[in-house]
């Protein structure tokens, strides 16, 4: 009614000053453009940054938070002393699935799946097609336990069956078309020289992708007996199975843990070594490292240090605003000293400052939602995520706090520094700075706290970039190049040697033999049971186990120190073993060949020792190392091929004809080899990206400190330049501050790098040296960048300057 007869209603106060600081807003950023473009690359480059990381932290601290009982949700682990070390291990015996449940009235439920690791690929067929899928063998409350949804079947019911099968929706998709009326089918699974015929169940959910286990299908554990033939013995580590229990509502895990190992006392045979513990299943992901069976780390570390990097990104973007808001000071202090005139207040100047640099917080987290658009991609395909930018619609409130608080803290200073200028003073144009010792410690040193992340950045960046590159050219002790290994299927289990032998024929292939497992980070814990001249009876040396079968040494062209590899021309070579020379030298050993050993209460006698080589990473000194010859207990086939020739096309077409009906699914042991550095490798590669932000957004601070000292100093320029100074001297006299500021950066950078770098190398028993080139290196980059970028604000005015111009 009032806008019909153009009469408009009296406005909110609070709207009203909303309306008129916005405007002034928007006068001011069209006013100041080159320090509002400024402002707003460094506040969106660094917001964009930060949402990115915000992503992948979200990302990481998601897994295997999702199920139902995630608060009551543990995995059994157990501490075992080896000699004078405490090793973690998530091994228990098979029956603790069912066994605890009935001993243990805090249990809600329970149960023990088989080692996930183990199978590779089973072989699914369904009339004539055959499909290749991963699964394991579970207990049956497995879907009790764990959440995850079921389409068709009952969940305390559907593994009863011994032969029964569970299948995802994406593989019943696949083999039937449908995941409607598949319930009762009859479907037949291979693996190895194993088959069996199974009835379908049920139909689950997909496993989501932040869950760390990911089957195609799922087994009854009762089924396992059939693959795997039952151990000897009776203790409660026996087996190599995972055990997991949902404690019920208001249960004590230390209540329980007591508990726990008066059943583990009284039900098996327990070592006395061994403690029992519980670990929350969803905090395994991220904090999976024991050391000395104490939690020390894992993916947390990561975690952690990006979420700094991305705090430290903002920080920086911050104090460039707070540069070169103050370098404007000069131009605005006319402004400020009119409003204070006219009766403005202090409270009312400092809302108005801190509602500009919101806004533009603000508009630079509208910028950094379009980069983080454009870069999400790339960033993905860096992290090996599937991040989407709809996750942070579940966040956005937080998202926007976040900007607020930037804007909050980057107007911060200013609005108090500006805010100060008395009126009588302003006006006759004059400044009044802050006193020497403030501007040292808050102007000049928010630029020395950037330089200083950015000397550490930069070192950093470069130790990370040097140690990955030395890991993966340093010489593993094995042909880790042109090296394909696949698993057993169908006939090949069977007619092993045949096959190898055909195998060794086909064009292209230097050398086949076949392995239990990868010879890269082998998934099992050092066994005991290894004793010799009555000695190690209490297992104080731990040694892993290799099953091979011959040519498998010379196949991956690991080189003998003395003795001889496994020989078909001895025939007694089924009681022989290889040693490496870590495990001579942990025996103390100084002629072991011909020697006669213990290794799980059989005789053994040594007829080689190779050289060392590194099955675990660089992490982790060589351990003891044994080989054993046993090739009805090998799973995989390795393969060496010539370089640059068709040997894997030739295999395929080999392997088609001798095992009709199977694909050949081959991976490279090369990938295997760099896996284990996949983490450092991103840590570098996503650090070397935010060292240029970081460094780009401290030239911005140094330019507005720049802009800031030129402004500031413009009558002293003009008295020096009528009195006769040179542009060059001129030059020197502004740059001199700025390179004590930089120096002070790099004095200040250079020690805590030292300390960084040096921590994160000694996680590396075989490390690059922390040479002095990386630290002169460093300072002399960071100081000639800095020279730059002030160059770029000093010469143009020193040289452009003329006194006629007064």
């Amino acid at each position: 009614m009032f806008f019909f007869y153009g009469i408009s209603p009296l406005p909110h106060p609070g709207l009203y000053m909303l309306k008129h600081l916005l405007q002034i807003t928007l006068r001011t950023f069209r006013r100041y453009k080159s320090t509002f473009v400024i402002n707003l690359v460094g506040l969106s480059a660094g917001l964009a940054c930060a949402l990115l990381i915000f992503l992948w932290v979200s990302d990481e601290r998601s897994f295997d938070g999702f199920h139902k009982n995630d608060k009551r949700l543990y995995q059994i682990m157990v501490n075992q002393k080896q000699g004078d070390k405490i090793i973690t291990s998530e091994e228990t015996n098979g029956v603790m699935g069912e066994l605890l449940p009935k001993k243990i009235p805090d249990i809600e439920n329970a149960v023990s799946i088989a080692p996930p690791n183990w199978f590779m690929k089973f072989n699914i067929t369904y009339g004539n097609n055959t499909f290749g899928a991963a699964g394991d063998f579970v207990g049956q409350d497995y879907f009790n336990v764990f959440s995850y949804p079921l389409l068709e079947g009952n969940k305390n019911s559907v593994l009863a069956g011994r032969y029964s099968i569970v299948l995802s929706r994406t593989l019943a998709t696949k083999i039937f078309g449908t995941t409607s009326n598949v319930v009762g089918k009859t479907i037949k699974w291979n693996w190895l020289t194993v088959n069996k015929q199974c009835t379908v169940t049920g139909i689950y959910e997909d496993f989501p992708y932040n869950s760390t286990y990911r089957f195609d299908f799922v087994l009854p554990l009762d089924l396992w007996k059939d693959v795997v033939p039952p151990g000897k013995g009776n203790g409660p580590t026996t087996g190599p199975f995972k055990t997991f229990v949902a404690l019920k509502e208001h249960t004590s895990p230390e209540g329980f843990e007591k508990k726990l190992a008066s059943v583990v006392a009284t039900q098996f045979d327990p070592s006395p070594k061994d403690a029992f513990f519980l670990q929350k299943y969803s905090a395994a992901y991220l904090h999976g490292r024991y050391e000395n069976g104490v939690q020390s780390g894992g993916r947390i570390e990561y975690v952690r240090l990006f979420s700094i990097i991305a705090a430290f990104i903002i920080l920086i973007a911050c104090i460039n605003f707070m540069n070169l808001s103050t370098a404007k000071a000069a131009a605005r202090m006319k402004e400020v000293g009119l409003k204070k005139a006219l009766g403005a207040s202090r409270r009312m100047l400092i809302v108005q400052f801190l509602t500009e640099s919101v806004a533009m917080s603000l508009l630079s987290l509208v910028i950094a939602l379009l980069i983080v658009t454009l870069f999400l991609p790339t960033f993905n395909e860096i992290t090996d995520k599937h991040l989407m930018l709809g996750m942070i619609a579940g966040h956005l409130g937080s998202i926007l706090l976040l900007a607020v608080i930037t804007g909050l803290i980057s107007g911060s200073y200013p609005a108090l520094y500006l805010s100060r200028f008395q009126p009588a003073i302003t006006l006759k144009g004059k400044f009044a700075p802050l006193s020497g010792l403030q501007e040292l410690w808050i102007r000049k040193g928010l630029v020395v706290f950037q330089f200083t992340l950015s000397v550490i950045f930069i070192l950093s960046v470069a130790v990370i970039y040097n140690q990955i590159n030395f890991i993966q050219k340093k010489d593993p002790g094995y042909d880790r190049e042109n090296i394909i290994y696949f698993e057993m299927e169908g006939g090949v289990k069977n007619n092993l040697e045949p096959f190898l032998a055909g195998l060794r024929r086909v064009p292209g292939v230097v050398q086949a033999s076949s392995i239990i497992q990868s010879i890269v980070l082998p998934t099992y814990t050092p066994s005991a049971g290894v004793t010799w001249n009555g000695e190690n009876t209490d297992d104080r040396i731990r040694f892993y186990k290799m099953f091979i079968n011959y040519d498998l040494i010379e196949t991956l062209g690991i080189k003998m120190a003395a003795g001889r590899s496994f020989s078909r021309d001895f025939g007694a070579d089924s009681t022989a073993i290889v040693l490496n020379e870590a495990a001579v030298t942990a025996m103390g050993l100084s002629n072991p060949i011909g020697m006669t050993i213990k290794v799980g209460g059989g005789d053994r006698h040594i007829v080689g020792v190779t050289k060392n080589f590194h099955f675990n990473s660089l992490h982790e000194q060589i351990r003891p190392f044994i080989f054993l010859l046993e090739a009805q207990n090998t799973f995989l086939v390795m393969v060496r091929l010539a370089k640059g020739g068709e040997g894997i096309k030739n295999i395929q077409s080999y392997y088609k004809g001798v095992n009709p009906g199977y694909t050949l699914d081959y991976k490279f042991l090369e990938d295997d080899y760099k896996k284990q550095y996949a983490s450092e490798k991103l840590v570098g590669t996503l650090s070397k990206y935010f060292t240029g932000l970081a460094m780009l957004l401290s030239c911005l601070g140094l330019f507005g400190l720049a802009t800031f000292a030129v402004e500031r100093r413009t009558d002293e320029i003009w008295i020096r330049k009528v009195l006769g100074a040179s542009s060059l001297s001129i030059i020197h006299l502004l740059s001199a501050d700025f390179t004590r500021i930089v120096l002070l950066s790099i004095l200040i950078g250079l020690p805590l790098s030292y300390w960084l770098t040096n921590h994160w190398l000694q996680s590396f028993a075989y490390r690059i040296p922390l040479g002095a080139s990386y630290f002169l290196l460093t300072a002399f980059g960071v100081l000639l960048t800095a020279w730059l970028t002030i160059g770029i604000r000093i010469i143009s005015e020193a040289i452009a300057f003329r006194p006629s111009s007064r």
